[in-house]
């Protein structure tokens, strides 16, 4: 083969895989933290000024994976903001779409630093010493580990159609701390957690789990069996919240996943009240009429937000005593 016709052809290769664009601080940067934030349709650009208002910008580098959105106006906003950061920052574009897990992954291998930060495109830090607690908990931690964070609802929209996602991030996943010590691989969400290399080339996202949903709950379930889990409080917000209808659509794409889980964690999965529930509920006659009903008292403004709460949880149950 002629070596012009080679070199076209393998830069046409690595094209259809994946693009890069780095903004000017990238090439000089020794990052002590690399943030790796997959997205899909998503605009990061609020994620990059939130931690550019951080301080000790110098010790991160920040890679946002693009995972098959092939939209070109989302990418250049992206380009752009990117290049206003004061922080080294750099975006991946990817031909196809991988699922999170996948993408998760491919982000993590443009990483630099021993510890990297995996934090949702729709999160934003919620004080001025968000990089900071961290560089100082990966000083406490003294060996390789697992460091989270925690959610807040801080910065979250009060819309009123957003509110059964508030109930319900509310009720289980904004936990201080020191409740979630108490379980701690329980409370390993992807969304903000600082994680040694060591950890991650150990225990890499298992890319057969598709879509949405519980990629991050059995990561979590391996590596606590080789690595400590510390929970701190260095909340960020999540900004992207979801009517009951997109939450519910999400739920329910979500059900193979989370049999998956179960089957690969069964002694953990018993432990967990949903998968219980589920269980439980796989003998309850007329269960698609029951399931029904629960949708639509989940769904209605007009109902109570703690019965509408309580009638999601038993929905998602029932979602998943099918896919058990």
């Amino acid at each position: 083969m002629h070596p012009a016709k080679y070199v076209l052809e393998r830069t046409w290769r690595l094209r259809e895989l994946e693009t890069i664009h780095d903004n000017v601080f990238w090439r000089g940067a020794i990052p002590r933290i690399s943030i790796c934030v997959p997205t899909l349709h998503h605009d990061v650009s609020p994620l990059l000024e939130g931690l550019s208002k951080c301080e000790a910008t110098d010790a991160i580098e920040v890679i946002v994976y693009d995972d098959g959105s092939r939209d070109h106006d989302l990418l250049a906003r992206m380009q752009a903001n990117a290049g206003h950061a004061n922080a080294a920052v750099r975006i991946v574009s990817a031909h196809r779409n991988k699922g999170r897990a996948a993408a998760r992954n491919a982000a993590i291998a443009h990483a630099r630093a021993d510890w990297i930060l995996m934090v949702d495109a729709d999160m934003t830090p919620d004080t001025p010493v968000f990089l900071q607690a961290y560089l100082d908990a990966i000083d406490h931690a003294g060996r390789p580990s697992i460091i989270v964070g925690g959610y807040s609802l801080l910065s979250a929209p009060n819309d009123r159609a957003y509110a059964l996602h508030r109930w319900q991030a509310r009720k289980s996943e904004c936990i201080p701390a020191t409740e979630r010590s108490k379980a701690p691989s329980r409370y390993v969400f992807s969304s903000n957690v600082l994680v040694h290399r060591a950890v991650l080339d150990a225990c890499p996202f298992d890319e057969n789990f598709t879509g949405w949903g519980w990629e991050d709950t059995d990561w979590g379930l391996n590596a606590q069996k080789r690595f400590p889990i510390l929970h701190i409080d260095n909340t960020a917000t999540h900004l992207g919240l979801d009517s009951a209808a997109q939450l519910m659509g999400k739920y329910a794409r979500s059900g193979a996943n989370f049999a998956r889980m179960a089957a690969r964690h069964p002694e953990d999965a018993a432990a967990m009240p949903l998968f219980r529930m589920a269980t439980r509920l796989r003998a309850v006659p007329f269960r698609k009429s029951f399931k029904w009903l629960a949708a639509d008292v989940a769904k209605s403004e007009s109902f109570p937000l703690a019965l509408r709460g309580r009638a999601l949880k038993t929905w998602r149950a029932l979602v998943y005593a099918e896919a058990l």
